[in-house]
């Protein structure tokens, strides 16, 4: 390795900055005045992530830059929620990647069971990009790694039924969509939208995460009385739109994102982020307890936080941005991506996310009742 290239690996790590953005790099005597960098070359660093887009993006965005910039060598392996149990049926010495991508679903009860270790995030400096509302919690506060957001819940629409469109979430329970609306068989979505629904009808927008905590009996009682106003629980969001697109129902709930690909095809269906009783999927990156390359993964970490890789996931026009400046930007180019992203500042101050602290705490009972007596009835 030359000189020149040492130097271009030591401004990645100490800026964050990546080759691809096409940025022009200082001079060698500037980029030696710096402190000295890590060497990762001969090293592997291999990423778990989610399939699809976000492996597409991880792909594109983060292997060429980051393995220009620091010498490692990239492996991306994709999948969506067997990542928890690669992770335990690894022999115990030798975690099967360094990065994983994982929810609060999978990854709340990994972090209890010891499968992690914690990151040193004073290494992890671009995450400070990130606006506060997203990196609050449980990830964030205890040091297991990067929060970052997924889709929101969105009330979405046929628009030949609603030419006007829907605003908020109680019109699901009146004519015509109650009876002949959708919502997600999971309950981590759909419990909150019967609480959204219940929170506009007892005229306390902006209180379902605080129903689902403090009054889970209540919040259960209506998703039962109401559950027959669902004509179909879908399984998949390609389901959701399709039967949308195809007016099987005329409206219901959908992830955000599963929009935007339809809207841009101009199919008949259409959404909004009704404000108030706002929640997002929440995403993180964390790492197996038993790496051997830790300081790789925290770089790893810096650039999946550093605005070029934040700026290339927006412009996919499928993934969002977690830095406000570039959202905002983005927003104002794409204005479909704006309908399922936060892009301004009071956006991003609204934002929050499913209220997993109260599903943990209700667990045993949304489960036992979700199944039993509102999904079958």
């Amino acid at each position: 390795m030359n000189d020149q290239d040492r130097a271009k690996r030591r401004i990645f790590l100490q800026q964050g900055m990546g080759l691809a953005a096409g940025l022009a790099l200082p001079s060698l005597a500037a980029a030696q005045a710096r402190p000295a960098g890590r060497d990762f070359a001969g090293q592997t660093l291999t990423a778990l992530v989610y399939s699809g887009i976000n492996e597409n993006t991880w792909r594109k965005h983060f292997v060429p830059p980051f393995e220009a910039a620091t010498g490692a060598k990239v492996v991306i392996d994709a999948a969506w929620t067997e990542g928890i149990a690669k992770l335990k049926t690894a022999p115990g010495n030798q975690a099967p990647f360094d990065i994983l991508m994982t929810d609060p679903i999978q990854g709340y009860p990994a972090i209890d069971e010891g499968l992690f270790r914690k990151i040193d995030l004073k290494n992890v400096p671009n995450l400070q990009k990130f606006h506060k509302r997203i990196v609050s919690g449980r990830v964030y506060d205890e040091g297991w790694g990067v929060p970052f957001i997924s889709s929101a819940m969105t009330l979405a629409w046929n628009t030949e039924a609603f030419p006007n469109g829907l605003e908020s979430w109680t019109q699901l329970l009146e004519s015509p969509a109650r009876g002949n609306m959708m919502l997600y068989s999971l309950y981590y979505m759909s419990l909150y939208t019967f609480a959204a629904m219940k929170a506009a009808k007892d005229r306390a927008v902006g209180k379902a995460g605080e129903m689902l905590m403090n009054d889970i009996d209540g919040v259960l009682r209506f998703a039962k009385e109401n559950r027959d106003a669902v004509k179909y629980w879908w399984p998949s969001t390609a389901d959701a739109v399709n039967a949308l697109a195809r007016k099987n129902v005329v409206a219901g709930n959908i992830h955000g994102n599963g929009l935007l690909a339809p809207l841009r095809d101009k199919k008949p269906v259409n959404g909004r982020i009704p404000p108030g009783d706002v929640a997002y999927v929440q995403l993180f990156l964390v790492s197996p307890k038993n790496v051997k390359n830790p300081a790789l993964v925290e770089a790893g970490l810096n650039y999946f936080c550093s605005e070029e890789f934040q700026r290339a996931s927006a412009e996919t026009g499928e993934l969002p941005s977690n830095i406000p400046a570039i959202a905002q930007a983005h927003g104002q180019k794409d204005s479909i991506w704006a309908t399922a992203y936060p892009h301004t500042i009071a956006e991003f101050d609204q934002l929050q996310y499913y209220p997993y602290d109260a599903y943990f705490k209700h667990l045993d009972k949304i489960r036992t009742t979700w199944e039993r007596e509102i999904i079958r009835k």
